[in-house]
């Protein structure tokens, strides 16, 4: 009779596991033929199991199609790594959440970037800020208020990228916009000064910073810079698209506020880390990063905040990603154990769509909207 029972058991978890994995291969197929064929990748785990899917093209000329082991970029999504990073530094007590720029950086034409009303507000910035999107700096990739006309500045492949060139960007489009700590507004120039704190603070290139205490710590062997990136990866990876057209993203551009390059299961690795403490030597680090500095990231809704390198949207914490030519949505609830994993060939294709249909939550708005 036990026999039986265990038979029975395993009958029934193996056919649920089939069901499930319908589900998300019929999704993601649905949400691929809704979206022109774009290349989707999804993985889920959910109740224990692991489930991947794919479905659209890699290739739109060629008609390749987009497998579950292909690499995407991830775009913003590499904040959530850049502010491990700081947290690590945190906790080697060479930072701290208040730590001011004024204090790493004394001089220089960067501090004009918190110049509000006629006063200069650098030493008043802090690191926690950087990270939480609330000093009021110009967001160098978001000047131009149009993203064709942003794309066609910025893939110009004559133009080299520097920490200098990226900041000078931001401040020939004026002062900030708010007298910093006062608002929240999302910045990529931000995450480019933390890649620099990082470089400043630990001795090393923040690239080789997060590969030895991240990348390494999580065991993935297929997550790239892609200024290293090497060209005969790269040339495998699916292509990608915007308006309907092929593009591409100087990665130096993005830099520590999102140039990594990855795949479904080693962004699984990377998030499930966290989520587990594995980056930080202390649990109160984890626990600061997971429930301070939160603000709303829309005022109309409510279950959409944004804390220090974290979205969270009801109990998930993780991060999107957009560039010229890509969309992810990297994503884990450590109380119900569940991950998501979304990538698109199609920086108009939402990922955070998918994830949120896929886990089942709804924006949840005030009453008066």
């Amino acid at each position: 009779m036990k026999k039986i029972i265990i038979l029975l058991s395993t009958i029934i978890t193996l056919i649920t596991a089939q069901d499930l994995q319908k589900t998300v291969q019929s999704t993601v197929t649905i949400y691929s033929e809704e979206s022109n064929n774009t290349g989707i990748l999804l993985l889920t785990e959910e109740k224990g199991s692991t489930f991947k899917a794919s479905a659209g093209l890699a290739d739109r000329k060629s008609k390749e199609e987009i497998h579950t082991d292909d690499l995407f970029e991830i775009g913003s999504a590499s904040k959530m790594f850049t502010a491990i990073a700081i947290f690590q530094l945190i906790e080697q007590g060479k930072l701290s959440l208040d730590t001011s720029l004024g204090k790493l950086y004394p001089k220089g034409k960067i501090r004009a970037l918190a110049n509000f009303k006629g006063k200069n507000y650098w030493d008043d910035v802090t690191v926690g800020m950087l990270l939480n999107h609330t000093s009021g700096f110009i967001d160098y990739l978001n000047v131009y208020g149009d993203d064709a006309k942003a794309i066609e500045i910025y893939s110009d492949k004559s133009k080299v990228y520097t920490f200098d060139t990226i900041i000078d960007l931001a401040l020939n489009f004026g002062d900030a916009n708010f007298k910093p700590g006062t608002a929240f507004k999302y910045c990529n120039t931000g995450y480019i000064i933390l890649g620099d704190i990082i470089s400043k603070v630990s001795g090393m290139n923040w690239h080789d910073f997060i590969e030895k205490h991240i990348f390494d710590k999580a065991g993935v062997k297929r997550t790239y810079f892609g200024t290293r990136l090497p060209e005969g990866i790269r040339k495998k990876m699916p292509k990608g698209y915007i308006f309907g057209k092929l593009t591409s993203m100087p990665m130096a551009l993005a830099d520590s506020a999102g140039e990594i390059v990855s795949n479904l299961d080693d962004l699984t690795r990377l998030i499930d880390t966290w989520k587990e403490g594995g980056y930080y030597k202390k649990d109160e680090t984890l626990q600061i990063q997971k429930t301070q500095g939160y603000h709303r990231m829309d005022p109309a809704i409510t279950n959409m905040n944004y804390g220090y390198g974290l979205m969270e949207i009801d109990g998930y914490y993780g991060h999107g990603g957009q560039t010229f030519g890509f969309e992810s949505y990297v994503t884990t609830n450590p109380d119900n154990n569940n991950t998501y994993i979304v990538g698109t060939n199609d920086a108009m294709v939402r990922s955070m769509a998918l994830f949120m249909k896929m886990a089942g939550i709804e924006y949840k708005y005030f009453p008066e909207h």
